[in-house]
């Protein structure tokens, strides 16, 4: 395709380059943070081209941003593909996201809307459902909806851009916590604590119970990571 077909379909979508090429970044980056893609897989541009139905300029935008930000790396060969932590590095993101995403909840406490309140339990019942269906990707898709709506109504967005960055980097390797993540569907899951606890505004109390599910989930990646490294 010529350049100036090329613009001539990004016409006809209503979009500038720069606007497709961050559409399609906002995608690849949903479908990295929430185990879409696995630890060493293989992305090919054209083939991505195909599925978002665009030429491959803007994807290759796209995926060296990503590059970048170190959600996927750039091998020799041109290979693209999603990075294989090291158990190391996994502790290095970890050690910084835990105050970060400690510090967006405590700062979401006091703001919390009902309406707020009453989407996180809409978007719970549906990641409960997903785990009890046993499936893991739509539940993490879920996960990570649920804790950003928290993140976000903390009212700065570079804290929220700091963490969803950091996420980038570790969402693959989420999916190494089931079946064993999962926790009772009772009243003491800690997404039920969570809710409670911002109902009552008790940021330190919501806090904590976003560390503690961190410090599990860490655990059982730790422990996937060290048997099946890759």
């Amino acid at each position: 395709m010529s350049l100036a077909d090329e613009a001539e379909d990004q016409a006809s979508m209503g979009l500038s380059r720069d606007s497709l090429s961050a559409m399609i970044y906002d995608s690849l980056k949903s479908n990295l943070m929430t185990s879409a893609y696995e630890p060493g897989e293989r992305l090919n541009i054209r083939r991505l081209a195909i599925s978002f139905d665009t030429s491959p300029t803007p994807v290759r935008e796209a995926v060296m941003q990503l590059v970048r930000d170190g959600g996927l790396e750039l091998r020799p060969g041109h290979e693209l593909r999603v990075p294989i932590l090291s158990v190391d590095r996994y502790l290095k993101i970890r050690q910084v996201r835990a105050p970060l995403e400690r510090l967006a909840t405590e700062l979401a406490a006091p703001r919390i809307s009902n309406d707020v309140l009453a989407k996180l339990a809409q978007v719970n019942d549906k990641f409960l459902a997903a785990e009890e269906a046993g499936h893991w990707k739509v539940a993490l898709s879920f996960n990570t909806e649920f804790h950003f709506l928290v993140y976000a109504t903390s009212g700065n967005e570079i804290l929220v851009k700091a963490i969803e960055n950091l996420w980038l980097q570790t969402g693959p390797f989420l999916i190494n916590q089931y079946p064993s993540a999962i926790h009772p569907h009772d009243e003491h899951h800690p997404h039920l604590e969570l809710i409670d606890a911002l109902r009552r505004r008790a940021s330190a109390e919501a806090g904590e119970i976003v560390l503690r599910g961190m410090e599990k989930g860490s655990a059982l990646i730790i422990d996937k990571l060290k048997r099946d490294p890759r």
